[in-house]
């Protein structure tokens, strides 16, 4: 299958998805796609202006680039000025050195981002010609799980029963205490991979969180660092300083809904959807409440799962997976958490991942899901 249109990959050229998307593109016999890098764009040495005509675009993660996110968060200090939240300065920003595994202010980053996607989407609103794989709208309600649940809550899809905006510690345990919940994950709402995730659990007196989050006080305050060892607070300053410390920048808190196991190891499953069904899928288990990959978890036995699940129920998430991207119409591919409940008696909706399609060896159909991703974007543009 061959396509007349130029390809288009707006990413960070050194990234792996940006090399694994080319690669996909040779095997399917197409030309290799032109680079947009984000820094490039941000300093104004490209301009998004210049994509050749009838290009198809792909916008990839703009993570795993420190200079790339410093620059949108300088980006986005303004907008936090604006509506309250605090901001690291451009002089902050511009003396700060990469330190592995720093949570820098989400939502500053966020705010950064999206302003960065809205200004494109304002010039690609004229370029009618373009393909596009992601929808950059759909892009900034994936970056925000509050704004997404919400999505998936009007559309009666399940989802795990959410708090809202909490103001501080002390309003986040009355309000726990109003729903009578014991247990919750309380997640920046604009982070991922496991980022700043705390698994909370409060009986009493008694408090545990466990977190992908290390705590470290610098004489200027708390940061937090992404460490591959979870963490366990069970001390009570801890924990506020933990979840204080979090609160700021905007976090979603969503009841701890308890996971069916495989292996006696907790499970959820990353489903990347492809034109509305669900295709590439990775059984993820631990030991632990966190379950991403890269937390020394690992890929439970896909087939072994299906033997499990009683087929009605499977034939059940697979069709809230697809109702879920019908919540997306504009966009082709995207990548879904999904959990099922003990016994497999019900499932739910965790959240949606705009570049959740990385799966190494994962197939089907004898497709990667970069390959996958080729196909049904020619499929698409064949039959517009």
């Amino acid at each position: 299958m061959n396509s007349q249109r130029p390809w288009v990959v707006i990413g960070n050229p050194e990234n792996r998805r940006v090399r694994l998307f080319q690669d996909a593109l040779a095997r399917h016999g197409q030309p290799a796609a032109a680079e947009l890098s984000y820094l490039d764009l941000l300093l104004g040495r490209k301009r998004i202006d210049e994509i050749p005509h009838g290009a198809i675009v792909r916008i990839d993660s703009p993570g795993e680039n420190f200079q790339v996110e410093k620059l949108l968060l300088a980006a986005g200090e303004a907008p936090c000025d604006a509506e309250g939240t605090p901001a690291l300065s451009a002089t902050e920003i511009r003396e700060s050195d990469y330190q592995h595994g720093r949570v820098f202010n989400t939502r500053q980053w966020y705010l950064g981002f999206s302003n960065l996607l809205s200004q494109w989407r304002d010039y690609f609103r004229v370029r009618s010609d373009l393909v596009f794989a992601l929808s950059l709208t759909d892009v900034t309600v994936m970056f925000d799980k509050c704004a997404c649940h919400s999505r998936f809550n009007r559309a009666n899809l399940p989802v795990p029963p959410a708090l809202g905006i909490v103001r501080s510690f002390d309003h986040f345990i009355l309000r726990m205490e109003e729903e009578g919940w014991e247990r919750v994950f309380i997640k920046p709402a604009h982070a991922s991979s496991a980022s700043g995730v705390v698994a909370l659990h409060r009986r009493g007196n008694r408090i545990e969180a466990i977190t992908s989050a290390l705590m470290v006080e610098d004489g200027k305050g708390t940061r937090l660092y992404n460490s591959l060892k979870l963490q366990r607070y069970t001390d009570l300053g801890d924990v506020r300083e933990l979840v204080e410390t979090l609160i700021p920048h905007r976090v979603h808190v969503e009841k701890w809904m308890p996971k069916a196991s495989l292996q006696r190891r907790v499970l959820d499953l990353r489903v990347v959807m492809l034109a509305g069904d669900p295709r590439h899928m990775v059984a993820r288990t631990s030991r632990s409440p966190l379950t991403n990959l890269h937390l020394g978890n690992r890929r439970g036995d896909l087939d072994e799962l299906r033997a499990k699940v009683p087929e009605m129920a499977w034939e059940e998430a697979m069709r809230t997976c697809s109702d879920a991207a019908a919540c997306f119409p504009n966009s082709l591919q995207f990548s879904l958490d999904l959990l099922f409940t003990p016994g497999f008696r019900a499932h739910y909706l965790l959240e949606a991942n705009a570049f959740g399609d990385l799966l190494p060896g994962v197939l089907n159909r004898g497709f990667d899901t970069y390959e996958a991703e080729v196909e049904a974007i020619l499929d698409a543009v064949i039959a517009d």
